[in-house]
């Protein structure tokens, strides 16, 4: 089991949710966000071990707040895994920084294997703190 926090901005809220509850089970404790200017100010107050982002939401979309993230101090190390039903979204999501990219609809494991990728691509090393390792 692990402490480690996940912010979840995403603007459907079943996605929100199924996505929160997936988190959880992993052993992550999770924040959400609807929108990317409210995950802007929760990124920047959790300071999150990583960041599960749609692209297209009010406000702020995600590739916008991805730059943002990427721009900060204290965030611009922050994985970002993001997710869009639009397959072209993928080089814009990765060229900006994002280090996985979702094309919905996915599949819990396809989402599990995802959050592992990226926070435990290497779990004998120490550094890996998010993985409870």
């Amino acid at each position: 089991m692990t402490n480690s926090t996940v912010l979840v901005v995403e603007d459907d809220e079943a996605i929100r949710f199924g996505v929160e509850l997936r988190l959880r089970a992993m052993g992550y404790v999770v924040h959400s966000s609807s929108d990317g200017m409210d995950a802007i100010r929760k990124a920047e107050a959790l300071l999150p071990s990583l960041i599960c982002m749609d692209v297209r939401m009010p406000l702020v979309d995600g590739i916008t707040a991805l730059h943002w993230f990427k721009s900060h101090p204290q965030l611009r190390d922050t994985p970002v895994i993001i997710a869009s039903a639009r397959p072209k979204d993928e080089r814009l999501a990765m060229s900006a920084g994002a280090r996985y990219f979702l094309l919905k609809p996915y599949g819990a494991e396809v989402f599990e294997a995802a959050v592992s990728k990226v926070l435990c691509p290497t779990p004998h090393l120490n550094r890996y703190k998010a993985c409870g390792l």
